[in-house]
């Protein structure tokens, strides 16, 4: 995918390079339209005050369109060639010859404006033509008068009162190079012709026309800012580069190397870094610490389930053991009692392993719960205390817990069948915004034993059936949902306080 991308845009890259250099001298083109516009406007009113001064006033009225947009206080005219759309045509023709002389009238200025003509010129390096009302030059920067441009369309499009313009090549076809469709530097002159009104009549027409700037000149025309532009642009790309590579590139190498570690068992409890360099990658490293430390614990917490499943299997598996190899052993020598209370061992310790795996199972069962973390809490109180109903159970405080039905259930009958194996007949609930206190009036637990309830396989009930998983369990399913269970002081029974979220 990626390579792909890859190749598009290099594929990409010389057409929006061709595009960028059309671009550019399309805007060269539209510049010098709109400087001989500007050139063309002031020398038509130069020409006019000549002729107005001279008492000269021939040539057509204006078409009506021509005068309403000149009745107009602002009436601009703006570029209106295109190099990707205007036709550029053959090099300009040469004026076509006339029978007669230009008009006495019109005569009389040439002088002055082919001396006007010149020096502009100079300056302009534009090449300058002055026509009369039918066409005929009188006045140019070069040669050309007594000739007709009536043939060009823009001097038509002047003496009919509008802005001419067109594209020529400068040289013939076959003497221009191959590629100058694509190029198009320096092979074209852009021409205008502006009309001349004087008192409402068309009495000439001005006819300029100038090489636009190519891109390779105005590129050497701005080489000092465009070096300025680079060594900013080249400065910044530094400056970035430094910052990526500080911000982005090495936090993000340090967490990749630090994410090995920690999958490698390398450094399973890794150190922050020195910098994440945005907060972004800060909240990424942390989550890499958070889970190098749930990883961590929770293969600590699988070895050492593991060794108490061994052991809590072991005696039940030897006893089975035993007693089975001492039957298959004696034959019918064997005591009928002996045999027994063999089988009886045998069949108890299989219950007892039955049982085991029964809660262990419930145990995975309690990891992997899921749903919504709210319930009714004495729904669960009538629900679970069918089940016992020896107990007299009181409920007080708010109605809900933040624990799923089924998380909330399994709690409840865990905490009431520890209540009755300890010979309680009353147990009593209170509840608050920070957690729920379970006490009842059994015969509590020893300070012998009080750190070790909630370890898994730890029961003092192992001759009577005992498993040790139940507290196990619920500290399990508080734990999972962000709280603590403990065992609180009481002057009767045992009592479980169960904070929520840690905040009691």
């Amino acid at each position: 995918m990626v390579i792909g991308a890859i190749v598009i845009v290099l594929m990409t890259l010389p057409v929006v390079g061709l595009l960028a250099v059309r671009l550019a001298n399309n805007q060269f083109v539209r510049e010098t339209e709109a400087s001989l516009i500007a050139q063309a406007a002031v020398l038509a009113e130069v020409y006019a005050g000549m002729l107005a001064a001279d008492g000269t006033v021939q040539g057509p009225p204006i078409p009506a369109g021509v005068q309403a947009r000149l009745a107009e206080r602002y009436h601009p005219v703006e570029p209106s060639l295109d190099v990707s759309e205007t036709a550029i045509g053959e090099p300009a023709p040469d004026g076509r010859p006339l029978p007669h002389p230009p008009l006495a009238e019109y005569d009389r200025l040439r002088t002055q404006l082919s001396s006007l003509a010149a020096k502009a010129q100079k300056s302009t390096l534009a090449g300058y033509r002055f026509t009369d009302h039918s066409g005929q030059v009188i006045a140019s920067s070069g040669g050309g008068t007594g000739t007709s441009l009536l043939h060009l369309p823009e001097i038509e499009a002047a003496l009919d009162g509008q802005v001419g313009a067109a594209l020529r090549y400068r040289a013939p076809l076959d003497e221009r190079h191959a590629l100058a469709s694509i190029s198009r530097d320096t092979t074209y002159r852009v021409f205008v012709a502006h009309p001349v009104i004087l008192e409402g009549r068309i009495v000439g027409a001005v006819h300029l026309s100038r090489t636009p700037i190519d891109l390779r000149k105005f590129l050497y025309l701005e080489r000092a800012n465009l070096a300025l532009i680079a060594a900013i642009m080249g400065g910044g790309a530094l400056v970035i580069g430094v910052l990526f590579w500080r911000l982005i590139f090495r936090p993000i190498r340090a967490l990749r190397d630090q994410s090995h570690a920690v999958a490698t068992g390398a450094r399973p409890f890794p150190e922050p870094l020195e910098h994440y360099g945005v907060e972004e990658l800060f909240d990424l490293g942390q989550s890499v610490l958070s889970m190098a430390q749930s990883l961590t614990e929770r293969s600590e917490a699988i070895g050492t389930y593991t060794e108490h499943v061994t052991h809590e299997l072991k005696s039940p598996v030897t006893a089975i053991v035993g007693a089975s190899e001492l039957l298959q052993t004696s034959g019918d020598r064997l005591d009928p009692k002996r045999r027994k209370r063999l089988l009886e061992t045998i069949n108890a310790e299989g219950i007892r392993m039955d049982a085991l795996l029964a809660k262990l199972r419930e145990l995975a069962r309690v990891r992997g719960l899921s749903g919504e973390a709210t319930s009714r809490l004495a729904d669960g109180v009538d629900l679970v205390g069918r089940d016992f109903a020896a107990l007299d159970i009181s409920l007080s405080g708010p109605g809900t817990v933040p624990f799923s039905a089924q998380e909330r259930d399994i709690v409840l009958r865990h905490l009431f069948r520890n209540a009755v194996e300890h010979g309680a007949d009353r147990i009593a609930l209170r509840s608050d915004a920070k957690g729920l206190t379970i006490s009842d009036n059994g015969s509590g637990v020893s300070r012998a034993n009080r750190d070790s309830i909630f370890q898994p396989f730890f029961t003092t009930k192992r001759d009577h059936g005992g498993t040790g998983m139940g507290l196990s369990i619920v500290s399990a399913i508080v734990t999972r949902r962000g709280g603590q269970i403990s065992l609180e002081d009481a002057g009767e029974g045992a009592a479980f306080r169960i904070s929520y979220g840690g905040r009691d």
